[in-house]
């Protein structure tokens, strides 16, 4: 038994046939060339998305033909689609460098400060808290955690600091930034980098995809 390609990576924008699909991470249209993958549709028919890259080297995609859905990763942006339609479920990332893919098929995606799970049986797609000041290396799977080293300026004596994940309760233990708000529990970040005085918590961003 053989499973259908539903998506072809092609080497640039077609010069002839239907126009090319634009997607981005902004929702706004752009003409230079990016990451173009060729889709087929539930019903053979098929279109060409041109993907906005990100800020980083990481290109990839992982079909999940169960669910109907494909995540493309364009230069570290990530893309959420359903080959039928033109348009993202849902784009993350810009920065990703590393996605692990897990024996039962989830993607554990990195970026120099947080850890995204995309997890294949729940469907549910979350972004840890902050972890990092500016750098995630080394990173291990063991069981249902996450091992790895997060970048430390403020130690000139170690400058990578140990952290643990654990992908069910998405507890953090260790890591340069979680060390530092222990440390000083008054203050929390912003999703723009700056520190301010601690307010009542707000969820974790989480997304349901199927």
């Amino acid at each position: 038994m053989t499973t259908e390609v539903r998506y072809e990576i092609l080497k640039g924008l077609p010069p002839y046939g239907p126009m090319y699909i634009s997607i981005s991470g902004d929702e706004e249209s752009f003409y230079s060339e990016g990451y173009v993958v060729k889709f087929k549709k539930s019903d053979e028919e098929e279109w060409v998305a041109n993907f906005r890259p990100g800020w980083t080297d990481y290109y990839n995609i992982f079909d999940f033909p169960e669910h109907n859905t494909v995540v493309v990763f364009a230069g570290g942006q990530g893309y959420i689609m359903d080959p039928d339609k033109q348009v993202p479920k849902l784009t993350f990332g810009l920065s990703i460098k590393d996605v692990i893919r897990m024996d039962d098929g989830s993607l554990i995606c990195s970026d120099d400060i947080h850890i995204l799970l995309l997890d294949n049986l729940t469907g549910e797609f979350w972004k840890s808290d902050r972890i990092s000041w500016g750098g995630i290396k080394d990173l291990e799977l063991v069981k249902n955690k996450l091992l790895g080293q997060s970048y430390n300026p403020t130690n000139p004596n170690q400058k990578w600091s140990d952290f643990e994940l654990d992908l069910e309760t998405k507890e953090i233990k260790g890591g340069s930034f979680t060390e530092f708000l222990d440390k000083n529990e008054h203050l929390e970040i912003q999703e723009n980098g700056m520190l301010i005085e601690k307010t009542k918590s707000e969820k974790k961003p989480w997304w349901k995809l199927w």
